[in-house]
């Protein structure tokens, strides 16, 4: 039996986009193409797709005495606070309930305690599940999705790293850095990786690398470090929170390296700081729209590949 009323997947499938894209042209975000911008409304207004009707409907009938888990290893990098904070506020509308959970990787005693909870959903956040706790979840039918995770046979939310390497090596060469440099994560990660190969790429040879942990107060350090080496004139940091420190430290010696961070956090802003964007708070309201079709019984695997943009803030 076919289904009553179009959903934002539908919306993306007739424009041939993806559902992250028809939720920004929804939460009317400038980083969409004008002429996919257009496409997309086309659709919702030939479809008669009226986004709050069913957000009501939702509320009113389906998400009653609902509860979702939030599995979140850190609490203090401000990304992932982001999504959460995002999500946070549309389940609030909508009445669910959020509990999160202390993890370190891979123990039982954690997906046990979910188990306890009586969860309806599972959020999982930049890490992936060993064969035993997922086979725990399927065992009592808890629906998952990861986010900012890349699985092949799983429901998930990820960004494009490579693509977004590729997007911060093009801001820096159109800024004539000839000199960069990369402030790597540690402990490494595969999104670490992926960023690092789409930034060499661009660039044409292995990029010099520094490692620093997921901190401002350490970007700061290396940073430091990479001045008083007198080379590089530019610097691509793993994410948001180390090029702040980065960029504090070049500002503090005065020094001619351009920086760019990763992730697009509320405050790249107000530092004036260059970053590949991933849109944090869309990524929390598709999470938070997808994990409730996971629900309500949505058996398509879900795969929505998130394409970062570019904010030059000319760092």
């Amino acid at each position: 039996m076919g289904r009553s009323k179009i959903t934002i997947e539908d919306i993306a499938r007739e424009a041939g986009v993806g559902i992250g894209t028809v939720s920004r042209v929804l939460n009317n975000s400038a980083h969409v193409a004008e002429e996919t911008r257009k496409r997309v409304l086309d659709v919702i207004k030939a479809r008669q797709y009226v986004r709050s009707a069913a957000a009501s409907k939702l509320a009113r009938n389906n998400v009653v005495e609902t509860t979702v888990g939030i599995l979140l290893p850190d609490i203090g990098n401000h990304y992932f606070f982001e999504i959460f904070e995002a999500i946070y506020q549309k389940f609030r509308g909508l009445g669910i309930d959020l509990l999160m959970f202390n993890y370190e990787k891979h123990n039982p005693k954690v997906i046990q305690r979910v188990l306890d909870a009586q969860l309806s959903a599972l959020l999982i956040f930049a890490f992936h599940l060993v064969d035993s706790e997922r086979e725990m979840l399927h065992r009592h039918n808890v629906p998952y999705l990861y986010i900012d995770y890349r699985c092949e046979n799983e429901h998930c939310i990820y960004t494009d790293n490579t693509e977004g390497g590729r997007l911060a090596a093009q801001y820096l060469k159109s800024k004539g850095v000839v000199n960069p440099c990369y402030i790597a994560v540690d402990p490494p990660a595969r999104a670490n990786e992926e960023r690092y190969a789409g930034f060499c790429a661009e660039y044409g040879y292995a990029v010099p690398t520094f490692s620093s942990v997921l901190t401002e107060e350490e970007g700061f350090r290396v940073a430091e470090e990479i001045i008083a080496l007198d080379i590089y004139d530019g610097i691509f940091c793993y994410c948001d929170d180390i090029a702040s420190g980065a960029i504090r430290a070049v500002r503090t010696h005065n020094a001619e390296i351009r920086i760019i961070g990763f992730d697009g956090v509320r405050a790249t802003n107000y530092l004036e700081l260059s970053t590949v964007s991933q849109e944090p708070q869309m990524i929390g309201e598709l999470a938070s729209t997808l994990i409730i079709k996971l629900i309500n019984g949505e058996e398509t695997l879900i795969k929505e590949k998130i394409t970062p943009v570019l904010i030059d803030r000319d760092s």
